[in-house]
């Protein structure tokens, strides 16, 4: 992921992307889900503010509310959506002004993850690519990503530190 200014481009993430697409297999997939978890997205929304609070040094997470723009399929599932650039948000809805949110795959993840969600995932560039990422992919990357990060960690230790955080473990347990 690179920024430009303030632009927000991925061309890693969509090389994995085209390529998971000429040839779908487990190693295509695997980087596709590695350069997500690198990627910053482009997340339109709503922002709406209190009134008296329309000037920036008045506004504050109590008063300020945010709706995501929503997906919804013909079976009637919701998805996040979720843009690579402003290119390809232009491609779904060129308006003047757009609100967008830049967010992280945790940040989509939690959204979508939320207990109160009803969406069914999210969707990265639908009017182009239009790669689903489902709730169980998204719960199975996270999972996945947390395992290899344990793992390194553990390498790091050395046997009477991995004794004790396991007996750190259990007490919290």
């Amino acid at each position: 992921m690179k920024e430009l200014g303030n632009e927000i481009i991925n061309p890693a993430l969509m090389l994995a992307v085209s390529r998971m697409k000429e040839n779908n297999n487990l190693h295509t997939q695997n980087k596709l889900a590695e350069e997500a978890l690198r990627a910053k997205f482009l997340v339109p929304c709503k922002v709406q503010m209190k009134p008296g609070t329309e000037q920036e040094a008045n506004r504050t997470p109590k008063n300020t509310s945010v709706q995501f723009n929503l997906l919804k399929t013909t079976e009637g599932d919701i998805y996040f959506m979720a843009f690579s650039d402003m290119g390809e948000l232009k491609k779904w809805q060129d308006i003047e002004n757009q609100n967008v949110m830049v967010m992280g795959f945790d940040d989509l993840a939690g959204l979508v993850l939320n207990e109160n969600s009803n969406a069914k995932g999210f969707v990265l560039n639908p009017a182009t690519s239009n790669v689903v990422f489902q709730k169980q992919l998204i719960s199975n990357i996270i999972i996945n990503r947390d395992r290899a990060a344990q793992k390194e960690k553990d390498k790091e230790l050395t046997p009477e530190e991995h004794k004790e955080e396991q007996k750190e473990d259990e007490k919290q347990e």
